[in-house]
């Protein structure tokens, strides 16, 4: 819902919030929002309003200050705007959420029709050996895992592949700026052979045995770890694997990834 409130076009939120963007603004910026801001806070504060976000875009930076001054707290940043936030009850603890706190890796796991493994080597690594690896990235937003594994094994070693199943993801903390992280890897069938390696990310790209894989002594212990669940996965026949199911709402689909094993069907959609 969107309403006028003290010279700002405000939209409310299921927290019982208020949601400020400075593009909407149809004041002077600059001139009246300390002044409009400092009178709007105890109105919104009595009316029942417990969370204020304020969408500061980079022409409108001028006004973080302003913001700080009035008790707001850097929420997030993104190319061209900063998102601040601020609690309004006195005696509740702030419950607004904090901005996205995980990175979404995913790593292709990809054979060839003679059972070899394409393999990379980074151009730059914190191993001083740049172990052999699975070639694979962060996910773009909006991509599904199967979507992110074809991009980046494309984009690394000029294969072409197709997802099979998840073989296998690892969740750890502490990683970049302090989020944690997912790392799925992707078992993948490969559909093309000849290798075409960027040169900008990649040293070295190469098809390998498994079992050389295996052998290779400076393989890190996770790789070793995947490459067992392979085999492992091969003698069971079971695959982690997607299927589509309507959303709440029934606008959408969602992929959700279940354990399934050769004889079983995958369920029809259903509402979740």
């Amino acid at each position: 819902m969107t309403q006028e409130s003290q010279g700002f076009v405000v939209t409310t939120d299921i927290f019982n919030g208020l949601s400020i963007d400075t593009e909407l603004q149809n004041f002077n910026i600059e001139k009246d929002f300390d002044h409009k801001l400092a009178e709007a806070i105890p109105i919104w504060k009595q009316d029942g309003v417990r969370g204020l976000w304020v969408k500061v875009h980079l022409p409108h930076t001028c006004i973080v200050p302003v913001c700080s001054k009035h008790g707001f707290d850097f929420n997030h940043a993104q190319p061209g705007y900063v998102l601040m936030t601020k609690w309004l009850p006195d005696n509740e603890e702030n419950k607004l959420p904090e901005y996205a706190n995980q990175f979404l890796g995913v790593a292709g796991f990809v054979l060839n029709e003679n059972g070899e493994l394409l393999v990379i080597r980074e151009r730059f690594s914190v191993i001083k050996s740049k172990p052999w690896k699975l070639p694979g990235g962060l996910a773009d937003k909006g991509e599904d895992l199967a979507m992110t594994a074809r991009r980046e094994v494309k984009e690394e070693t000029g294969i072409e592949a197709e997802f099979v199943s998840v073989l296998a993801f690892r969740h750890q903390h502490n990683f970049r700026f302090g989020c944690s992280d997912w790392y799925f890897v992707c078992l993948m069938k490969a559909l093309t052979t000849e290798i075409q390696h960027c040169p900008q990310e990649i040293d070295e790209c190469k098809w390998i045995s498994i079992k050389d894989y295996l052998a290779d002594p400076n393989l890190t212990e996770a790789n070793r770890f995947f490459a067992q669940c392979y085999l492992n996965q091969q003698k069971s026949g079971a695959t982690i694997s997607p299927t589509l199911i309507d959303s709440w709402n029934k606008k959408t689909q969602h992929q959700i990834y279940t354990i399934q094993t050769p004889s079983e069907e995958c369920l029809p959609c259903c509402d979740q």
